[in-house]
């Protein structure tokens, strides 16, 4: 049976959270540009004073939620187009500082030993479509979008990709392609994580949350530590 290496993206391959980059980029920048009836008069700003405030009283599943109903009536096409645009600049302006170098380090070794490289992230498949080619990732486990034609209804299709969410996609994935999980490889940076890297046989942690690095000391799992790893809005993808 064939093996696979599990990585969850923002704070763990990924020196930065991709839905709130990309949404900063997608309100400023891409739609007083190219939005049309799309167009938004909500800047980031105040998409992010908003967000914070529910942040205090919702629970993160909530919260992801609302976050994609935003994009109700938008286009995938568009989305798509607009996130090519979002990681090329982000690339431009912080080149190889946008990585988490021992966790990147640890997917081209595990590639190396024959392992299939699988994202595992609650950020959309839209906005992780350009990271993943650059990656060379072979396969994309995110939160799916759902929409009628080109629109987007702002629903997201089950399992919603956070915490035991992972892990039913996880499962699934393995049995669709006949992976033996035992055989394999999880890595992530937050306790949402804890469910998908208790799936495999062999799991690593990013450095960065207190909760998981304790967890990962009682299991005995290796904690890789990052230069750098950035904590924008505080809500895990």
């Amino acid at each position: 049976m064939g093996r696979a290496a599990f990585f969850d993206v923002d704070n763990t391959l990924l020196d930065a959270k991709s839905m709130f980059s990309f949404q900063r980029f997608y309100l400023d920048e891409w739609l007083p540009r190219h939005g049309g009836a799309e167009g938004s008069t909500q800047s980031y700003a105040a998409f992010a004073r908003d967000f914070e405030a529910l942040a205090q009283r919702l629970e993160r599943p909530m919260l992801n939620r609302l976050f994609y109903e935003g994009y109700a009536g938008h286009s995938r096409r568009g989305l798509m187009e607009a996130a090519r645009a979002w990681f090329a600049q982000l690339l431009a302006q912080r080149g190889e500082g946008l990585w988490i170098r021992p966790a990147l380090a640890l997917a081209e070794e595990l590639r190396a030993d024959g392992f299939q490289l699988v994202a595992v992230s609650g950020s959309s498949r839209e906005i992780l479509a350009p990271v993943m080619e650059r990656l060379r990732f072979g396969h994309c486990l995110a939160t799916e979008l759902e929409a009628e034609g080109d629109r987007l209804s702002g629903r997201i299709v089950p399992p919603q990709m956070i915490g035991e969410g992972k892990a039913v996609a996880l499962r699934r994935w393995a049995d669709a392609h006949g992976i033996e999980l035992a055989r394999c490889v999880a890595c992530g940076d937050h306790i949402s994580d804890l469910p998908m890297l208790a799936c495999v046989g062999r799991a690593l942690v990013v450095a960065g949350d207190p909760a998981l690095e304790r967890e990962a000391a009682l299991r005995g799992w290796p904690v890789l530590r990052a230069d750098s790893v950035t904590d924008s809005l505080g809500v895990h993808a």
